[in-house]
């Protein structure tokens, strides 16, 4: 040491800084001896004998030098003399094998000579065959070493490598084996140096076979990359440069935990630390002794050295002296270390505190508020501690918070000068946590917001899926009351078939109050006729005499039976009433006209045409009805009727459903093929009420069931959405109608455009209210509020659950509601998914949007979720609130912000958007994180309501669907790498004649080139994504532009990072932000970069955008399995197979695949492919 430090002019001393984390890592491994018998070298195996005898006894003359070449050999020439002493090329070949294999036998014992002698000549015998493996070889020296060989007794080790007795090894090695039996530690690793290179192939592979080690230890071998000479020996060098090359990065990465070496790694090359280390030949010097030593960093490691009882005490003596010289030498320091250590133990006390007076809760020491932060790939969050010292030594922190947190926090120092880095950190810990609380980013118990955010705390976590609601609201009971004192209302009902009116057919709805406007209903009759009832506007009634309202009820009793079976009501107290366009006091006149029955006979004496006749009912069975076709008289004066069934499709909401063969009487006619009934009129009634007039009873179940839905939507926007103010209850309609009640609308569309809207509305103002928040802080916000649990609460605490029409009509079973049935009635419960509370909050909000835009998206929203602002917030006012921060803007290129389609007032959030949380040396800017989860929520802004304003014939799954696909992860990326700009580049160039000329080119530069970064992985991570968009883009691009289908299997295999779509999202949240909120200017960037125009795309020409996974679930009929596994390459790099099985029979695997998705993918299509070609088979 006194050399070294003499010849660099320097002194040795342990570091200053950090002497903290020196001491608590700094680890000494403990010294152990290895004690083995002395090695007692016999005659050597069958092998070695034969061997060394053959090199003894052999003939120089056979030697190629031996051969005199162009003449004799001369005597005395340096050729003769090196032949008369046998230093041939050949047999030096022989003489080192020869050595290395005695000394094979000395070291490792018989049983290691003989594989290495016959693994060498057989390595010989392949190299021979292999003329380019020895190029710089002449054949007659090959010829000569093989024909040597292969005249020795050598036999193949055969040797029953599961029994530890075959292997005969020298005390030595067993020695060895015996001290690494030991260990049996999963993280096992170590270095086993040894003097010749030969020894590290063969103990590293007699490490492999051997019973007692090769199933704890992953071995692999290690020596240094020169041949020492110009020519390799071709017998017995089993070195191999290419083979080596990938072997530390395996002992790094855990894949090799033990490595038999030479001196080569005592320095000079990166080594993880060990847990053991052992020197199977003494050290060299004091220096192999402290450099091996230095391997054994890890916490309670071993340094094992072997002996033999030979020289036991005279070497341990003698390394007991080099050790105590190694510990005089840095006595020095380790004195100084000691005190450092004790420094560092003065527990210096720290006062500070923080005392919260509302909670009364104290912190004495930092939490580590980083630990909470969102994890990122390619970054740590752990806070960076710095330190400086004044003149007196004394000692101040400062430290440095992930980029996530706001700059105003990001940096703190301590205030105060202390003895210890340990009082330094702990006091400046405590600074940047009591700045981050008055920044607001703990609450009052002093905890991030991330274990208490804060919102409006709820209990919906324990809420089941199946829940006990109010029952369906009945706004028949209302009226069933108001009957008791009416203030009566009617509307006239027209009937139109085709467009056009129908003669003498205008109805009247009677209710005891208000009525509310109702819009056309259509109803289809059969495949060719379409009906529309509309209504007028509601006009009150004033004189209303009690006898007038008894003939109304009698004639809406009328009205309902006419096509049914006779004897179904027992009661006519009807809380909605119907009758003819007449004056009240005409109501008894057209009872007598139009009320009861005649005989057949009747009808037919008086000569009534079938056209203008009513309903004929078949007395023989049950008063059956029927309409007449004509009439039959036979010759004998029979009369007879030719009927018709009425259609038994009473729904009429829907179109027929011609693919089930339940098509209408009607349709059926046309094609002659309707069942026609002959019924003798003797047995025969016919209705006085005309069929014209008698249909309109199978059309009052709609038009009560329309006016229910209405009164439940109107008293709905009269209670729970009052502030809403909705302008068509159509809207309101639509919003609470579940699919189970069948209707010709239902909320799945609303709910689709209102889960975007939601998740914008949170979005915005958690961004802009709580400008401190990281983005991990706000994601949790918006996930509390927005989430389905959170969205059902609200909807039971608001009540919303009466208002939910889930129930379905049935019109054949229909029942008219009755004022007898409704007054006094008790309430009820009935079971509601908690998802469809959650659905329909979402689908009125969407109703809202499109009822009045985003104003009454955000009142609705607000009815529900008083933690959200009745008013949206004025984006204007808050942006010029923000401070404009200190970044370098001359990275902002002009062309990227005219190509981007905005240019930024504000240039500082475009350097925000394109900044990576890895960024750690711009301390006045945060990461991208924000802004890319402000444009996460507007990207579904611009893109969801497109797809729902395209066509009403899209479903929801369908657009469910387009919208995944179309905001993709993998997607974005690549019209992240597709995005750039044209700039001209200026280059000097020398011409031909010796001058210098300036040229211009025109090259492209992508928007990922613009975001910064401090992540050496993170390039590599790119590089190689951008190598995956090189060979796929042509495809995809295809794909996307020409293809019936949506890419799925090329997207999964350019596998994105996500900074590539977090680009496209963070610039978009800028653009949203520096613009005040303005949506169009979005829509514009998005445009720019390709996205929307794929979006048309999609819509337009229909593309195909299911996924894989799910054509194969619907060909399999579900019985397709999907097993995702991820394993390990034979180069121990992670990748992922997937198997698919039907039946219990594996039908497709798929493997080597570098993302999960990749591999689900190609699996799908691939069973697709066999699911296919079985279906041509059968």
């Amino acid at each position: 040491m006194k050399t070294l430090e003499s010849n660099l002019d320097s002194i040795c001393k342990t570091p200053q800084v950090h002497k903290q984390e020196l001491t608590t890592y700094a680890h000494r491994p403990e010294l152990l001896p290895i004690i083995c018998k002395a090695i007692d070298e016999g005659p050597g195996g069958r092998a070695l004998q034969a061997l060394e005898h053959a090199w003894d006894t052999a003939d120089i003359d056979g030697d190629p030098d031996a051969i005199p070449q162009n003449g004799s050999l001369l005597n005395g020439s340096g050729e003769y003399k090196a032949l008369m002493v046998r230093k041939t090329l050949c047999n030096e070949q022989i003489k080192r094998f020869v050595d290395r294999s005695r000394h094979i036998f000395a070291e490792l014992g018989e049983w290691a000579a003989d594989y290495y002698i016959c693994t060498s000549v057989e390595q010989l015998r392949t190299t021979i065959r292999d003329q380019s493996l020895t190029m710089d070889w002449e054949d007659e020296e090959r010829a000569y070493l093989s024909n040597f060989l292969s005249k020795l007794p050598v036999a193949e080790v055969q040797a029953n490598l599961a029994d530890p007795n075959n292997f005969t090894m020298s005390p030595k090695l067993a020695a060895l084996i015996n001290f690494l039996d030991k260990f049996d530690d999963p993280e096992f690793s170590g270095l086993i140096f040894v003097k010749q290179r030969v020894t590290v192939s063969v103990l590293a592979r007699l490490l492999s076979l051997h019973p007692q080690t090769r199933d704890r230890f992953r071995c692999a071998a290690y020596v240094g990359m020169s041949v020492g000479s110009c020519r390799q020996d071709m017998v017995g060098d089993w070195h191999n440069a290419k083979k080596q090359r990938g072997t530390m990065d395996d002992f790094r990465s855990g894949r090799k935990n033990l490595i038999v070496t030479t001196s080569v790694l005592e320095e000079g090359i990166d080594v993880t630390a060990c847990r053991v280390v052992v020197c199977f030949d003494k050290p060299a010097n004091l220096k192999s002794f402290i450099q091996r030593r230095g391997r054994a960093r890890q916490q309670k490691s071993t340094y094992a050295i072997m002996f033999s009882t030979a020289d036991e005490h005279g070497d341990l003596r003698r390394w007991q002296i080099l050790e105590q010289a190694m510990v005089e030498a840095y006595q020095d320091e380790e004195r100084r270390l000691r005190e450092a250590e004790a420094q560092e133990a003065v527990d210096e006390n720290v006062p500070e505190m923080i005392t919260v007076e509302a909670t009364g809760y104290v912190v004495t020491h930092l939490y580590h508020f980083c630990a909470v932060l969102p994890e990122e790939r390619y970054v740590d969050n752990r806070p960076e501690f710095s330190f400086e010292k004044d003149r007196q030594g004394l000692i101040k922190g400062t430290v440095i918070l992930p980029s996530c947190v706001h700059p105003k926090v990001r940096r703190i120092q301590g205030k105060l000068w202390w003895k210890s880095e340990r009082a330094a950190v702990k006091e400046t810990a405590f600074q940047a946590y009591r700045a981050l609380y008055e920044f607001g980013l703990l609450n009052d118990h002093l905890l991030p917001l991330t274990k208490n955010p804060e919102m409006r705390p709820t209990d919906h976590t324990t809420l089941p899926s199946l829940l006990d609601v109010s029952e369906q609201y009945d706004p028949w009971t209302d009226w069933a009351n108001s009957w008791s004192c009416p203030d009566v209302h009617q509307m006239r009902i027209a009937l139109e078939s085709n467009g056009h009116p129908a003669d003498g057919l205008i109805m009247k709805l009677i209710g005891p109050t208000n009525l509310p406007p109702l819009a056309p209903i259509t109803l289809f009759w059969d495949r060719d006729t379409r009906l529309t009832l509309s209504f007028d506007v509601p006009e009150r009634i004033t004189t209303v005499t009690d006898n007038c309202i008894a003939n109304m009820r009698t004639v809406t009793a009328l009205y309902i039976q006419a096509p049914r079976s006779r004897n179904l009501l027992n009661n006519d107290d009807f809380v909605t009433l119907f009758g003819p366009d007449l004056p009240s006091t005409e109501l008894a006149d057209w009872l007598l006209r139009n009320a009861g029955y005649e005989t057949a006979h009747e009808a037919y004496s008086r000569g009534t045409m079938p056209g203008a006749m009513g309903i004929i009912r078949d007395l023989s069975r049950y008063d059956e009805p029927f309409f007449c076709h004509r009439w039959i008289e036979s010759e004998t004066g029979l009369i007879e009727i030719e009927c018709r069934p009425i259609p038994r499709r009473r729904n009429f909401l829907h179109p027929p459903a011609l693919d089930n063969g339940q098509a209408d009487a009607i349709v059926e006619s046309e094609h002659g093929s309707a069942k026609v009934h002959m019924v003798a009129a003797e047995s025969c009634t016919v209705d006085k009420l005309p069929v014209s007039t008698a249909i309109f009873g199978l059309f009052i179940p709609h038009i009560v069931d329309r006016l229910e839905s209405t009164l439940i939507a109107n008293r709905l926007c009269a209670t729970i959405l009052c502030d809403v103010g909705f302008a068509d209850i159509q809207h309101v309609i639509t919003a609470i109608m579940a699919p189970s009640a069948q209707g010709v609308t239902n909320y799945q569309r609303y709910e689709f455009l209102g889960d975007s809207i939601l998740k914008y509305i949170v979005s915005c103002q958690l961004f802009f209210q709580n400008l401190n928040w990281p983005e991990g802080f706000l994601t949790e916000g918006r996930t509390t509020i927005v989430q389905n649990p959170r969205l059902t609460r609200a909807a039971l605490d608001a009540g919303l659950d009466s208002f939910i029409i889930t129930k379905a009509l049935t019109p054949r079973r229909w029942i008219a509601p009755l004022i007898s049935t409704r007054v006094g009635a008790a309430p009820v419960k009935r079971q509601m998914s908690a998802k469809v509370l959650a659905d329909v909050i979402e689908a009125l909000i969407g109703a809202a949007y499109l009822d009045g835009g985003h104003s009454k998206a955000q009142i609705c929203t607000h009815c529900f979720l008083p933690e959200v602002n009745r008013q949206p917030l004025d984006i204007p006012s808050l942006i010029t609130q923000t401070e404009h921060g200190r970044t370098a803007r001359h990275i902002i290129d002009g062309d990227l912000q005219r190509h981007l389609g905005y240019t930024f007032k504000n240039e500082d959030l475009l350097i925000e958007a394109l900044t990576h949380p890895s960024c750690q040396h711009d301390q006045t800017t945060q990461s991208y994180q924000r802004l890319e989860f402000l444009g996460d929520a507007i990207l579904d802004m611009v893109i969801v309501p497109i797809i729902f304003q395209y066509s009403n014939k899209i479903s929801p799954g369908d657009m469910t669907l387009i919208k995944h696909a179309v905001v993709n992860a993998n997607l974005l990326g690549f019209f992240c790498m597709e995005f750039s700009i044209e700039q001209d580049k200026t280059k000097v160039e020398k011409t031909p004649d010796g001058r210098f000329a300036v040229k211009s080119e025109t090259q492209h530069v992508e928007l990922w080139r613009f975001m910064r970064f401090n992540s050496l992985d993170l390039q590599t991570s790119r590089d190689a994504a951008l190598d995956r968009h090189r060979r796929l883009r042509n495809k995809i691009l295809t794909s996307l532009y020409h293809g019936p289908s949506y890419p799925w299997q090329s997207l999964s295999q350019l596998y994105a990072d996500k900074f590539f779509s977090d680009i496209v999202e963070s610039v978009l949240g800028a653009i949203y932000v520096d613009s005040g909120g303005d949506l169009s200017a979005c829509e514009r960037f998005l445009e720019q970069i390709g996205l929307l125009s794929y979006v048309r795309r999609v819509l337009l020409d229909g593309i195909n955008v299911t996924h894989p996974r799910n054509i194969a679930q619907r060909l399999s009929k579900g019985d397709a399995l999907f097993n995702l596994r991820r394993v390990s390459d034979e180069k121990g790099r992670s990748m992922y197979r997937c198997t698919v099985t039907m039946n219990d029979a594996q039908i497709v695997l798929v493997e080597g695949c570098q993302c999960g998705e990749e591999a689900e993918v190609r699996a799908a299509n691939e069973t697709i492919e066999f699911l296919q070609r079985r279906q041509e088979v059968v």
